[in-house]
């Protein structure tokens, strides 16, 4: 059976177990003996972000957090922003509807000064499950299952984002302590699931040195060039 998703605004208080499965063995409770992972501090999102704009979908009880989706305010001085970006990212951390993390602060301001047609701003991960060290989803990877960090309902939600956005980001970067196997087992399967649902630009942020995957958007500098990615 497929999890419940939700958003913020449906469980304000992070609610657990709203799933009713046993906290034993569910993938979605927060009890489980490879439950909630470190989560890192929250940031302001950026100004030019509206915040009434803001959703996530999480899964009840937040382990999981499939998509972040945000608009970007109207400029009455500059072009009208009507365009979509997607932004793949490793895995999700701290940020949601009210605030932001030091990866989303950064995604939200490169995206603003880079793609001055761009509204809508929506971003995925190649694993949902929510921590702010790598080294937690390695460790929830070997004490359970690849889909306990992927997330049951991660692959429908990158076919739904990508099959309505204009442009697209890698920007998943290296393993960072994850089993290198598994974590290059994931990109292809990411890989694949593009092409199969988006059709536009595909881009990576290049930075001062060449890296073996595209650069991670922490590590992203403002002035950093986009180029064409291969998938």
């Amino acid at each position: 059976m497929a999890a419940k998703v939700i958003n913020e605004s449906q469980n304000p208080e992070g609610i657990l177990n709203l799933s009713g499965r046993n906290p034993e063995v569910c993938y979605f409770c927060r009890k489980s003996k490879s439950g909630m992972a470190r989560i890192g501090r929250q940031v302001d999102h950026y100004s030019e972000v509206d915040i009434q704009s803001i959703r996530a979908d999480f899964s009840p009880d937040r382990l999981f957090r499939y998509t972040l989706e945000m608009n970007y305010k109207a400029d009455l001085l500059s072009q009208p922003r009507s365009k979509t970006i997607a932004v793949i990212l490793k895995n999700p951390s701290s940020a949601d509807e009210k605030r932001s993390d030091s990866t989303i602060r950064k995604v939200e301001t490169y995206v603003w000064k880079q793609f001055p047609d761009v509204k809508h701003l929506k971003i995925l991960n190649i694993f949902a499950f929510r921590a702010t060290d790598a080294i937690e989803v390695n460790e929830r990877l070997n004490t359970l299952d690849d889909m306990a960090v992927i997330g049951l309902e991660n692959n429908s939600f990158f076919s739904q984002i990508l099959a309505k956005t204009d442009y697209l980001i890698c920007a998943w970067g290296g393993p960072s302590g994850i089993d290198n196997k598994r974590y290059i087992s994931r990109i292809e399967t990411v890989k694949t699931l593009i092409p199969e649902h988006f059709h536009g630009p595909v881009f990576h942020v290049s930075g001062t040195q060449a890296t073996k995957e595209p650069l991670h958007g922490l590590m992203w500098g403002y002035d950093y060039e986009l180029k064409p990615f291969t998938l």
